[in-house]
């Protein structure tokens, strides 16, 4: 019996030394910013931020090594900005740092919309002293973040429309204290497998578990394998929805506010129009047949299409410099896959690539002028 509890007290040992070994080689080729989970805090303003240097995060808690003295681009953003789907490395700002030789800092965090954006802009971009402010708008949920943000966020209550009425969210911590999130948060290991394609197809199959309609579009010819979200999409752009009209409003005078900060300090500013998957695939989609015929699918799109307009105009009487990315990201979808296999609506790292490509084309553009 002895002999039997000192084998396995052994074993036991053996494997513990075994996984912080492993640990620590994942480490040495694993960039720790890709994989750990940074702790988050609450914050009165944006509601929430990530905890400075938390998850190999900088000293102001985005996804950079550190924070610079100085930048010549600053990008702000959501989650597509952030760069999830992607190592940090290949988010579209590091990617356009990469392809224009310029120093870029990247302030996109996922969750933010258009009135974080603004506060990021005042409270943090402008210290970098950039030549340029780039934001990234996502048309998928930027519109209903402008009105959570505004309506429960009492820095921003003089922008309310008194006709509605909106509840405070009293849950200001939204960590989770249990040993997944401790993981998540100081196991590289963990996080490899947790977001490797077994843990995406997990996290696909609870979604379905629970109802929600994930269509799936399979073009081998065009190389296509990836699905669709489009009941969450329709949320932020259903013009049906009162909230979204509201939310829309607020959008448009945060980015003309934007606009004007960025002229008063000598900066120059550009707003990248960020499609959503469905869009991006809308002409295969219409090709496909029982895609074709998905209610979700097809009023999604078609608001996406009038909001976009009403935007474009917006931007254009109210001289916001502007790029539409649908068009450059529809046609890189004819040649490879710029979207993630399963339901994720975030690029991978070819989609961000397309993204600093059509920025830097229109940075060239504009300084050869």
């Amino acid at each position: 019996m002895n002999k039997v509890v000192k084998n396995l007290l052994l074993l036991f040992l053996s494997l513990i030394i075994a996984l912080f070994v492993a640990e620590g080689l994942a480490r040495l080729f694993f960039d720790p910013i890709d994989f750990l989970k940074p702790k988050t805090l609450y914050d009165e303003v944006l509601r929430y931020k990530i905890e400075p240097d938390s998850g190999a995060h900088d000293s102001w808690g985005y996804r950079n090594k550190t924070v610079p003295e100085s930048a010549k681009i600053v990008a702000i953003g959501d989650s597509h900005t952030y760069g999830i789907s992607a190592t940090a490395s290949d988010s579209w700002p590091a990617a356009l740092e990469k392809i224009s030789g310029e120093n870029t800092y990247n302030l996109g965090l996922g969750g933010y919309g258009p009135a974080e954006y603004l506060y990021l802009m005042e409270e943090n971009a402008i210290k970098l002293s950039p030549e340029i402010i780039i934001v990234g708008f996502y048309l998928g949920n930027d519109l209903k973040d402008s009105f959570t943000a505004v309506y429960s966020v009492p820095i921003w209550e003089d922008l309310r429309n008194p006709e509605f009425s909106y509840s405070l969210d009293d849950n200001k911590n939204i960590d989770e204290d249990s040993f997944t999130e401790w993981l998540s948060g100081n196991s590289v290991l963990y996080r490899i497998a947790s977001s490797s394609f077994i843990g995406d197809n997990l996290r696909q199959q609870r979604r379905l578990g629970k109802g929600e309609e994930i269509p799936m579009l399979d073009l081998p010819e065009y190389g296509i394998s990836t699905g669709f979200t489009p009941d969450r999409r329709l949320k932020g752009l259903d013009l049906s929805n009162p909230e979204v009209r509201e939310g829309l409003r607020l959008t448009l005078d945060f980015f003309n506010k934007m606009n004007r900060i960025a002229d008063e300090n000598k900066i120059d500013f550009l707003v990248v129009i960020i499609p959503t998957k469905e869009s991006v695939y809308s002409d295969l989609i219409s090709k496909s047949g029982e895609l074709a015929n998905s209610y979700e699918l097809t009023k999604l799109i078609q608001n996406e299409v009038i909001v976009n307009k009403a935007v474009q105009t917006y931007f254009t009487d109210h001289g916001i410099p502007f790029i539409d990315l649908i068009e450059p990201m529809r046609e890189a979808a004819n040649t490879e896959q710029i979207y993630p296999n399963n339901f994720g609506g975030h690029s991978n790292k070819n989609g961000y690539r397309i993204i600093a490509e059509s920025v830097n084309k229109y940075l060239k553009a504009e300084t050869s002028e």
